[in-house]
């Protein structure tokens, strides 16, 4: 029986498997515990600046909440049943690569929720082309939206940091566009000319009709205030046009009438703003160069207003099935804004043109997940010796402007009130030790051991200044942990400061096998630390022995940012090997470890987690009492996942299969159209497609007989198809 080894003395959280690779299935049904309620999706992985959007998922009569994260560029998916919803990750791999912003809008007249999203120069457009339970999305723009404006036509620009206004602004059936322009502070009204051309519904043509939509401008000065009745003439109203223009950074738009006066009005978010702008409309109609005649710079002042720290986005979608739709704020840029409670949530108690919203909550489904703002990190560690594995998790920090870090980093305990079988977290405190009053900076991360040899678990704690700190545990009691607010400095054989520059992550294992505890520390760059304990069990003395250990280095090339997350663990015959977290999110495992502490390790395999989120963070231990290893991984989001471990050959890795295969795409290389076939009928499973960067860049719930291949770019591809009898990849050559 393989079994979680807790030695007290030296390896405090080491793991021994046999399987030669990881392989892991996701859970959401492991129960987390907080303030004695149950979180209704805990796993989830946390939410920061997020978008809103409804679609039908499962083909019920409920419209389901389809959720978009700019940071990490990630879509999450929520079934409604009525009276609540549940997080269905399943659909999240059936969406295309999206980027930036995301809205969900019918534009073809078939009640299908279609995809409008950012692609470079402007919008991209998929068409919904699900069939039954099958949900399934083709891109029908080449690259974007065009539109004819100044006797041409061109791009339909959109900024990847505004949120444009994509509605029937006219009201004759079709989707307009209303967004600022590439350097004006004024809003281009872009119509939708489909109805009036009598073009049938899967046309799209745009026209520019009115680039000073509203008669307002924005200031650009130290308010957000917008000055109304702008005659748009630059030469009387604007003294330097262009200056005046380039003002513009970024803004979020969305139209609704307010007053129902049959002319929709604007809510107004601005990049360096707290606020949301609303302008009322007059009704003399929409393109009649109506003006804004009012505004209220504290919407809605008659209830709580809208107050995210910063540039907040608001969206418009019935959450609570009553049939009006609510209004939901959050903030539209991914770090250095609120990050725990940036989904505020307003309850319609009016209608759908006249509006009444009541503040109900800032954290609208945080508040049902495990959620600590940003950058997640999970640890493992029976802490109270009990037999059962208990959960911390620290963060890079919950967003606070008002102080000079402008974030609050802790360290959460939850204790497993589980079984060995079936594990249970309960939060115990969200501030362990009560380590932020500490001053320690952000980003604290920390790494348990025995490092004084008195058999009890000492902290050793990393920061973003990259920094280690030493707590020793005073405690008399196995099953306490006591740290107190005594800390020293680690330092080197020489009495240097450790610093590894930025966001240190330590770990403490005997690299060596020498009875002491040895200290990796992950850094900012991606690469590794190795101080070599050249003490005792009983008193440490670290030296450098490298900076880039192993040459493990999990930055992209493109960046020198990598975050590594290092994690040692016991595999089979006792081998030591070595998990990496990394920015971009993926778990590299390494291996060649033992007796091999100068050279350069072995790659192993890559653990890609269906795209959770960049950084990354695993923490791996035996938590259902069976021979393989499961994992809980953070994220930028500031949230967890959870996988259960299983045998695996190449764990969530693709291993193409060029033999015994029923399955055939041709022609390939393929420039536009490649075909599926087989010869077991009928096609019956999924069908996946990757780049070369492991991103899912098509996904079908059933499998096509044909794709096309004519908006990718050049280069290899695999196309992964499962069935009941298993999986096969294919590498597909596009030029």
């Amino acid at each position: 029986m393989i079994r979680f080894i807790v030695l007290l003395v030296l390896l405090p959280f080491s793991i021994s498997y046999y399987a030669q690779y990881f392989g892991f299935d996701r859970v959401d049904s492991i129960h987390v515990i907080e303030n004695n309620l149950s979180l209704d999706f805990p796993w989830v992985g946390g939410l920061n600046s997020v978008q809103f959007s409804t679609i039908h998922l499962n083909n019920d009569s409920f419209e389901d909440l389809f959720v978009f994260d700019r940071t990490g560029n990630k879509i999450l998916t929520f079934i409604n049943n009525g009276t609540s919803y549940q997080y269905a990750p399943e659909y999240e791999t059936m969406f295309p690569e999206l980027k930036s912003w995301v809205l969900l809008r019918d534009y073809n007249c078939d009640g299908k929720k279609d995809i409008f999203s950012y692609v470079s120069g402007g919008i991209g457009l998929w068409k919904n082309t699900s069939s039954g339970n099958g949900l399934s999305f083709v891109k029908v723009t080449s690259p974007y939206i065009e539109s004819h404006q100044y006797n041409s036509v061109t791009n339909l620009f959109v900024s990847k940091v505004d949120v444009p206004d994509i509605n029937d602004i006219d009201g004759d059936g079709d989707l307009d566009v209303l967004t600022f322009g590439v350097l004006g502070s004024r809003l281009e009204y872009h119509k939708n000319l489909r109805a009036e051309l009598g073009y049938d519904c899967d046309s799209v043509i745009y026209e520019l009709k009115n680039s000073c939509w509203g008669h307002f401008t924005e200031t650009g000065a130290n308010t957000n205030v917008c000055n109304l009745f702008d005659t748009c003439s630059t030469a009387s109203n604007v003294p330097n046009p262009e200056k005046e223009q380039l003002k513009h950074t970024g803004s979020t738009i969305l139209s609704l009438d307010l007053n129902n006066d049959g002319v929709r009005d604007i809510l107004l978010g601005d990049v360096s703003f707290n606020n949301i702008i609303a302008l009322y409309n007059d009704n003399s109609g929409v393109n009649l160069n109506s003006s804004m005649v009012s505004q209220d710079s504290a919407f809605p002042t008659y209830d709580v207003p809208i107050d995210i720290n910063i540039f907040p986005a608001t969206f418009y979608e019935d959450v609570d099935n009553d049939g009006i739709k609510d209004l939901l704020a959050s903030p539209d840029v991914k770090n250095n804004s609120d990050n725990q409670n940036s989904v505020w949530l307003y309850k319609n108690t009016g209608t759908n043109t006249l509006p009444i919203f009541n503040f109900v909550e800032d954290n609208f489904l945080q508040n049902k997940m495990v959620e600590y703002g940003r950058s997640a990190y999970p640890v493992l560690l029976d802490y109270n010796n009990d037999g059962l594995t208990d959960l911390f998790v620290s963060s890079f920090g919950v967003y606070d402007p008002s102080i000079p870090e402008k974030y609050v980093s802790k360290i959460a305990l939850y204790q497993n009130t589980g079984t060995a079988t079936q594990p249970e977290f309960t939060l115990v405190t969200d501030d362990f030790a009560n380590l932020s009053g500490l001053g320690l900076g952000k980003a604290l991360y920390p790494a348990f051991g025995d490092i004084d040899g008195d058999t009890d678990i000492d902290l050793f704690l990393g920061n973003y200044n990259g920094n280690i700190f030493y707590f020793e545990n005073t405690s008399n009691d196995a099953s306490v942990l006591i740290y107190g607010t005594i800390f020293t400095i680690v330092q080197d054989d020489s009495g240097n400061n450790i610093d590894v520059g930025a966001a240190s992550k330590p770990t403490l294992y005997d690299l060596n096998n020498d009875g002491d505890l040895d200290l990796v520390v992950g850094e900012e760059s991606g690469n590794l630390n190795y101080f070599e304990n050249v003490g005792s069990s009983t008193s440490y003395t670290f030296r450098l022995q490298s900076e880039t250990f192993g040459g493990v280095e999990v930055s992209e090339w493109w960046t020198t940012i990598g975050n590594s997350v290092p994690l040692f663990i016991e595999g089979d015959n006792n081998e030591t090997q070595l998990l990496v977290g990394s920015k971009k999110g993926d778990v590299f495992h390494y291996h060649n470890i033992d007796n091999n502490l100068s050279g350069n390790f072995t790659p192993k395999d890559t653990i890609r987690v269906v795209n959770e989120g960049p950084a990354g963070a695993p923490a791996l231990a035996f938590l259902n009492n069976d021979v393989y290893p499961d994992m809980i991984i953070g994220n930028e989001r500031g949230g967890l996942s959870f996988f259960y471990g299983k045998e695996g050959t190449a764990p969530n890795a693709i291993v193409e299969n060029e033999f015994h295969s029923n399955w055939r795409i041709y022609p390939n290389p393929a420039k536009d159209l490649f075909y599926i076939s087989s010869s077991n009928k009928p096609h019956k499973g999924t069908l996946t497609v990757f780049n070369s960067l492991g991103e899912i860049i098509l996904s079908h719930s059933t499998i096509p007989t044909s794709v096309s291949a004519k908006e990718w770019e050049n280069g290899f591809y695999l196309v992964v198809i499962k069935t009941v009898s298993g999986t096969e990849v294919k590498k597909l050559l596009k030029y």
